[in-house]
């Protein structure tokens, strides 16, 4: 089976597990708790998706056998189309399903920034709000999601591949 394609597919699977997390999320308040549980939830998913899409991988098409670089490719590749997944669906949440939630976090930053340093001018919590603004459109809340999650996938494919690879010692290079 193509890698792109086997990639592809387990990506999907993954990008829809951590739309259910993120969707459950906010049905259930967790972000304004402040809980750090979604955000192990998510790291056990991406690593045991990259651990079980390697692994599957390699044992069903792949004769056994899978290199490093083949799996770190792999793994970064499947985190990537689920990142995909995820930053269309915030694109979707943060425009349609909940279009307060971006203002909720600028008055969150903006709390935040006054309590961290009282004495701030007008003038600097203005640009700091601003720069906060133009981070948090859409698009960029988007494009951020997955560069965010395509290093992430690839920190945690370096790290997982180590120990799922398994080299072909009959074959001659």
């Amino acid at each position: 089976m193509d890698t792109r394609k086997f990639a592809m597919n387990y990506g999907a699977y993954l990008g829809l597990a951590l739309v259910v997390v993120s969707f459950l999320v906010y049905l259930f308040g967790l972000e304004e708790q402040k809980s750090i549980l979604p955000s192990l939830l998510n790291n056990f998913l991406m690593i045991g998706a990259i651990v079980y899409s390697i692994t599957s991988y390699r044992d069903k098409f792949n004769k056994g056998f899978i290199s490093y670089s083949n799996s770190l490719k792999l793994g970064t590749s499947v985190v990537f189309f689920a990142s995909v997944v995820l930053a269309f669906y915030t694109f979707i949440f943060v425009t349609f399903i909940n279009p307060d939630y971006l203002l909720n976090i600028i008055n969150i930053a903006e709390q935040e920034i006054l309590n961290s340093n009282p004495e701030i001018s007008d003038e600097e919590l203005d640009m700091a709000l601003t720069m906060t603004q133009k981070m948090l459109q859409p698009q960029w809340m988007s494009t951020l999601s997955v560069l965010g999650g395509t290093f992430m996938g690839f920190f945690y494919s370096l790290i997982v591949s180590f120990f799922v690879k398994r080299e072909n010692e009959n074959l001659i290079i």
